[in-house]
C-alpha cells in the first residue's frame, strides 16, 4: 500500500521532473504529450500540429518545478520558497506538500530517495 507524502518526508525525499517543459514570460509551461510515451503514441503525436497538452504554473509552482531536479531535497525548496515570496506563500511547507502530490498523482513528478 502507497504510503501519502507527509511534512515529514520533506527531508527524505528529492523530487524529480517527468515531463519536458519551457519558460514563457518567466513562468513553467509543462508538456504533457496528448496519446501518451509509448511507440504508438509518439507516432500518432508526430502526426498532430500540436502533439502535447500545456500545463501553465503560477509563480510559486514555477518556483517549486525548477527545484524538482532531483537533486534538491523538499526541505530545501522551503526557504527558497519562503525567501521569494514571504508570508503570500505560508504555510510553505503545507503548500509544498499540496503541490507535490498533485504533480505526483499526474505523474508528472516522481521522488527519489535521499542519498
Amino acid at each position: 500500500m502507497k504510503q501519502a507524502l507527509t511534512v515529514l518526508d520533506l527531508v527524505a525525499v528529492r523530487p524529480r521532473r517527468l515531463l519536458d517543459w519551457r519558460e514563457e514570460d518567466g513562468r513553467c509551461v509543462l508538456l504533457r504529450p496528448r496519446l501518451g510515451t509509448g511507440r504508438l503514441g509518439r507516432w500518432l503525436a508526430g502526426l498532430l500540429r500540436d502533439p502535447h497538452y500545456r500545463i501553465r504554473l503560477d509563480d510559486v509552482g514555477s518556483l517549486i518545478w525548477k527545484a524538482c531536479d532531483g537533486g534538491t531535497s523538499l526541505a530545501e525548496i522551503v526557504p527558497r520558497l519562503r525567501e521569494r515570496f514571504g508570508d503570500q506563500v505560508e504555510p510553505a511547507d503545507q503548500r509544498l506538500v499540496q503541490f507535490v502530490r498533485k504533480m505526483l498523482k499526474g505523474r508528472m513528478l516522481a521522488l527519489s530517495p535521499r542519498n
